[in-house]
């Protein structure tokens, strides 16, 4: 009996370190993927922004074969955006981007509509919201985009330290019905760490806006119910990823479920009160 509770523990102990390797190994070309990107500045996000939009609708897609192909309209749309931004015919307003984000939003859902099952048309708004929240940051001249920086890296944190936290202390299960991985302990531990970091960062840096903290605690919960709303839509599907791309993260969506909602809370937090990243 002794022996038998060994292996059993030895195997999840392996298992573990195999999904950590994979996640970790993942998460570092992403990482290296993403200062490739914004080394090259706003160009190599509207790319950014494209690639994962065709992915994203690529995988809504196989799940239902839905007869409009909209893993080409973002791309379709971000391209003419950026033509005319350029464009010395017209001047582009925030207004102008706003209103070409509704027709587009309210043609997804439209597109997506299914009465079985409304959530398909809600995950096409909330990637919809998510990468044109993107664009509004990068478009808008009073706004750097070291703030998408800034939210990837905060999400990005939170999910890491959330997974390892929750491996070593997780004993109790947040919502055991929609994602049984998650803890309790796992997501404090998650957010505790990231706002630690950030928080050396924030003194090192010497940034001026005391609000910038409040900021990154809205980003962390709102990374959660992102990560948690794709986890509540795949357990509605019976599936456990959206996608196989990346090893031990699934498909994009799996990736950027915790975006979902950050980038779009993120636009409104800007719109209506920006913050300062400068120092």
């Amino acid at each position: 009996m002794y022996f038998k509770k060994k292996k059993i523990w030895w195997n999840v102990k392996i298992n573990f370190q195999n999904e950590f390797s994979k996640r970790l190994t993942t998460s570092l070309i992403l990482t290296i993927l993403l200062i490739g990107i914004f080394s090259i500045g706003n160009i190599g996000i509207y790319l950014m922004v494209m690639v994962l939009s065709f992915f994203s609708f690529s995988e809504i897609n196989k799940l239902k074969d839905f007869k409009i192909k909209l893993q080409f309209y973002i791309p379709f749309l971000i391209i003419i955006y950026f033509l005319i931004s350029k464009s010395k015919i017209f001047i582009l307003s925030d207004q102008f981007l706003l209103i070409f984000f509704s027709l587009s939003s309210l043609f997804i859902i439209i597109s997506l509509f299914q009465k079985s099952n409304i959530h398909f048309s809600i995950i096409g708004f909330l990637i919809n919201s998510t990468f044109f929240s993107i664009i509004y940051i990068i478009a808008n001249q009073n706004l750097e985009y070291r703030l998408i920086f800034i939210i990837v890296t905060i999400i990005s944190l939170s999910d890491i330290f959330a997974y390892l936290t929750g491996k070593k202390f997780g004993k109790y299960k947040i919502f055991p019905k929609i994602s049984p991985n998650k803890t309790i302990e796992g997501y404090i531990g998650g957010a505790i760490c990231s706002l630690f970091l950030f928080t050396i960062i924030f003194l090192y840096y010497n940034l001026n806006d005391l609000n910038l903290i409040l900021y990154v605690i809205i980003i962390i919960i709102s990374s959660f119910i992102g990560d948690l709303y794709v986890s509540f839509f795949k357990r509605k599907l019976n599936i456990k990823d959206l996608g196989k791309l990346f090893p031990g993260h699934g498909g994009v969506l799996d990736r950027i479920d915790s975006w979902l909602f950050s980038f779009p809370l993120s636009f409104l937090i800007l719109y209506f009160n920006q913050v300062n990243v400068n120092p």
